[in-house]
């Protein structure tokens, strides 16, 4: 393989991939990302989607590189909370997702995440099922790891990025994200 194929290959991971499903399948998995129980952030016309963990380095580093990004560039990232990588996972994304202001709670994990984080708490049944839903959504979507960030283009097609892009790609990602003028499908984030 040559150096242009690998940086073509490259661009294409980081730029967006269609979700790996056909036709109507990948509007239902879509629509499935747009109520998933999640924390949004931004009031921007651009949604994007983000599964993440509240252990994982990688989607450390991408929340702190969106921070500046959100308000400039127009977005709407809904964090999408899973908990599979360490065993504290679960609990802290419960944690994240039962607070009083789950937005508020994300923010301070990421600025303790070198120092642990928030701690974990112990998931009401229906927080553990919404958790459960969204690893089953992750896996629907066609990824095994996070982060990994989906969002629909100008010509309706759902696209998904695996991994943390650096902050060139995310600005090459984010003019290609369908705006949107309503807000109706939003995530739901109140306390059970």
């Amino acid at each position: 393989m040559n150096s242009k194929t690998i940086a073509l290959a490259l661009l294409v991971l980081l730029i967006g991939m269609p979700l790996a499903h056909a036709g109507r399948e990948t509007h239902r998995v879509w629509a499935r990302i747009q109520a998933a129980r999640a924390i949004r952030e931004g009031k921007g016309p651009r949604p994007l989607y983000i599964f993440f963990d509240p252990n994982c380095p990688f989607c450390h580093r991408l929340y702190e590189n969106l921070q500046a990004l959100i308000g400039p560039e127009r977005l709407r990232v809904t964090w999408i909370p899973v908990g599979v990588l360490e065993m504290s996972s679960f609990g802290k994304a419960a944690h994240l997702l039962e607070a009083a202001n789950p937005q508020a709670e994300l923010a301070r994990n990421e600025r303790r995440f070198a120092r642990g984080g928030v701690k974990p708490w112990r998931a009401r049944a229906r927080i553990r099922h919404a958790l459960a839903a969204n690893a089953r959504l992750l896996t629907d979507a066609g990824s095994n790891g996070v982060p990994f960030l989906v969002y629909q283009g100008h010509s309706g097609r759902v696209h998904s990025v695996i991994g943390d892009p650096p902050v060139r790609a995310l600005l090459r990602i984010i003019p290609r994200i369908r705006e949107r003028t309503s807000l109706t499908a939003s995530p739901r984030t109140a306390r059970p």
